[in-house]
C-alpha cells in the first residue's frame, strides 16, 4: 500500500471516527430533545390540568353565587308579598303595591249597603224637663223677610236640645283642725293623705286624665301636657317630668296587682301568650302579654328568650291539666312543661298560604286550608247550637282527610325539586305532620278558642303607641306601660269605666282583679 492509499486510509478511519462520534451525539440529541419535548408536553398538560381546575372551580363558585342570589331573590320577593293574609305583618304595613286585607267574618247578604228600610234611626232623644241643666232663649230684633223692627212674639216656639260638656277648674284648700286632748295635753290634727303631701298638687283627677291620654290614647308626654292644657284653658299646665313621674307612681301602686295576674293565670284551664317587638332607646325589646277572654297581663323585657319567660314564671307554673293556645311557639314544648298545646288556627293558615306563594302554588295548601276553614265554620254553627264537640265519625274524616293533604304535599314536593323553596316546603309538611295533635286540638274540643286573637289585640296597642311615639325611653317606661296597660286593658273587659279605674289607682288604691273580675260577672249577668 503505498503512501497515498495509506494516507486515504487513516483520513477515513478519522472521518468515520469523527462520524460515529457525532451520529452518537446527534442520537444523544435526539434522545435528549424527545425527552425535553415530553417534559414540555407534560408540564403544557399540568398547565392546562391546573388552568381548567381553576377554571372549573371558579365556574363551581359562580354556580354558587348564582345560586346564592336567587335564593336571596326568592326570599326578598317572598318577603315584599308579605302581608297580614300569610304573616303577622298587621294591615297598616300592607305594601304599597298590594291591595289592604280588611279581614270581615261577616257573611255576605243580598241587602243593599247602608241603613235598610224599616229600620229604626238611632238618633238622641229629648231631655225631659227634669234633666234640663240650661234653657236659652233665641231672640230675633227684625223680621228675616223685610227687615222691619216691629215684630211681636207669639206665645208659641220650638224646642232644640243640645248636650254638650265644658271642663270646671277647681280650686280646692283642705282644712285640717288642730286639736288638743284634754285628758293627756297631746295636741294633734286630722290624718293628711298621701295625696296632699305639697302645699298644692294636682288633683286625682287630672292625674288620671294625664294616665288615660298616654296609655290608653298613646299620646306622647309632649302632646299630653298640650292636650291637658288646651281643654282646661291654659289653667293646668302639667310638666312631661310630672307625667314621667305618674308612670312610675301607677307602676308602684299596681304592684300587688301583677303579682295576683301572674298566679291567676297558672290556674285557669285555658289561656294564650304572645309577644311582639318594641322599640327601647334604639335597641329591640319584647312586650309579652297573657290572656284569658276577661284578663290580660302585659309585661316587657330586653330580650326574647327562655330566661325572661321564666322571670315571667308564670309557664313554670302551669300544671298538666291546664291548655296554652299560642302560634306555634316551639319552646312551649320544653320538657320543663307540663302543660297541654293547642296551635292557633289562622297563624297556621297564615304558614300555609305563605308556603303557597313561595312554593309554586301547590294545591295541597289550598286544600288544607279549605279543610280547616270549613271545620272552624261547622264547629260555629255547631257552638250556636249549644253543642260541646263534633261526632266520631266527623272527627275520624277530619284526621284521614288531613293526613292525606299532608301525604298529597309530600308529592307535590318531590315532583317539584327546582322549586328554590322546596326545603322549606318540606320542613312544614314535616312539622305540620308532627304537631297534628295541637293543631287541631281546638277541633276536638269546642271549650278551646280556635284562634289566639285576644293576645293578637292585646299587643295592637303598643304598636299603634310606637307609630305615635316611636319607642321607649327605657326598659323601665316599657315597663310602667305594660303594667298600667294590664290593668286598663282587663278593666275595660270587665266593663269598667276606664276614668273611673284610673281615678281609683292615682288615688293608690286601684281595683283588685277579684273586683274586677266580679264587677264583670255582675255586668256580664245584667246583660243577659
Amino acid at each position: 500500500m503505498d503512501a497515498n492509499e495509506l494516507k486515504r486510509e487513516i483520513d477515513y478511519r478519522k472521518l468515520l471516527s469523527v462520524n460515529n462520534e457525532l451520529r452518537s451525539k446527534l442520537n444523544s440529541a435526539n434522545f435528549q430533545n424527545t425527552m425535553l419535548r415530553k417534559k414540555q408536553e407534560g408540564i403544557i398538560k399540568k398547565e392546562v390540568e391546573l388552568r381548567t381546575k381553576k377554571l372549573n372551580d371558579e365556574l363551581k363558585d359562580k354556580d354558587k353565587q348564582i345560586e346564592a342570589l336567587k335564593r336571596e331573590l326568592a326570599r326578598m320577593s317572598s318577603k315584599l308579598n308579605n302581608d297580614s293574609t300569610n304573616s303577622g305583618l298587621p294591615t297598616s304595613m300592607t305594601p304599597i303595591n298590594k291591595k289592604k286585607h280588611i279581614p270581615n267574618t261577616r257573611e255576605k247578604s243580598e241587602k243593599d249597603k247602608g241603613g235598610q228600610k224599616g229600620h229604626p234611626k238611632h238618633k238622641l232623644k229629648k231631655f225631659n224637663e227634669e234633666e234640663l241643666t240650661e234653657i236659652v232663649d233665641v231672640n230675633m230684633k227684625e223680621c228675616p223677610k223685610c227687615g222691619s223692627k216691629n215684630i211681636e212674639e207669639l206665645n208659641t216656639y220650638e224646642e232644640k236640645d243640645e248636650t254638650d260638656y265644658d271642663v270646671k277648674i277647681i280650686k280646692r284648700r283642705y282644712k285640717f283642725n288642730n286639736y288638743k286632748c284634754n285628758k293627756c295635753g297631746y295636741e294633734f290634727h286630722s290624718n293628711i293623705p298621701n295625696s296632699l303631701k305639697e302645699e298644692n298638687q294636682y288633683g286625682t283627677t287630672v292625674q288620671s286624665l294625664a294616665v288615660c291620654l298616654t296609655n290608653e290614647i298613646y299620646t306622647p308626654f309632649n302632646k299630653t301636657v298640650k292636650l291637658i292644657s288646651g281643654i282646661t284653658y291654659g289653667e293646668i299646665n302639667i310638666s312631661e317630668g310630672y307625667v314621667a313621674k305618674l308612670q312610675k307612681r301607677a307602676y308602684k301602686y299596681l304592684e300587688e296587682f301583677t303579682n295576683d295576674l301572674k298566679k291567676y293565670f297558672p290556674k285557669q284551664p285555658v289561656y294564650g301568650w304572645d309577644d311582639g317587638v318594641i322599640m327601647v332607646n334604639k335597641k329591640q325589646g319584647i312586650l309579652r302579654v297573657y290572656c284569658t277572654e276577661n284578663v290580660v297581663l302585659t309585661l316587657a323585657h330586653t330580650n326574647k328568650n327562655e330566661a325572661s319567660l321564666d322571670e315571667d314564671n308564670i309557664l313554670l307554673e302551669t300544671p298538666r291539666t291546664t291548655i296554652v293556645m299560642h302560634d306555634h311557639i316551639i319552646h312551649n314544648y320544653n320538657e320543663k312543661y307540663s302543660f297541654e298545646n293547642v296551635e292557633c288556627m289562622i297563624h297556621l293558615i297564615r304558614r300555609i298560604r305563605k308556603i303557597y306563594e313561595e312554593a309554586n302554588h301547590h294545591k295541597w295548601c289550598e286544600e288544607l286550608i279549605k279543610l280547616l276553614s270549613e271545620t272552624n265554620k261547622e264547629r260555629n254553627k255547631l257552638i250556636s247550637q249549644k253543642e260541646e264537640k263534633f261526632n266520631k265519625e266527623y272527627i275520624e274524616k277530619l284526621s284521614r282527610r288531613y293526613d292525606e293533604i299532608v301525604e298529597e304535599g309530600v308529592l307535590e314536593n318531590e315532583e317539584d325539586t327546582n322549586n328554590y323553596e322546596f326545603e322549606k316546603e318540606i320542613k312544614f309538611l314535616n312539622d305540620i305532620k308532627k304537631y297534628k295533635k295541637n293543631y287541631l286540638l281546638w277541633a276536638y274540643d269546642f271549650r278551646l278558642p280556635s284562634t289566639n286573637n285576644e293576645c293578637e289585640r292585646a299587643i295592637r296597642p303598643v304598636k299603634s303607641k310606637l307609630k305615635i311615639c316611636g319607642q321607649f325611653q327605657n326598659i323601665e317606661y316599657a315597663q310602667y306601660y305594660a303594667t298600667i296597660r294590664s290593668y286598663i286593658e282587663t278593666c275595660k273587659k270587665n266593663g269598667i269605666n276606664i276614668i273611673n279605674a284610673c281615678s281609683k289607682l292615682m288615688l293608690g288604691e286601684p281595683y283588685t282583679l277579684e273586683e274586677i273580675i266580679k264587677i264583670g260577672k255582675e255586668n256580664s249577668q245584667n246583660e243577659n
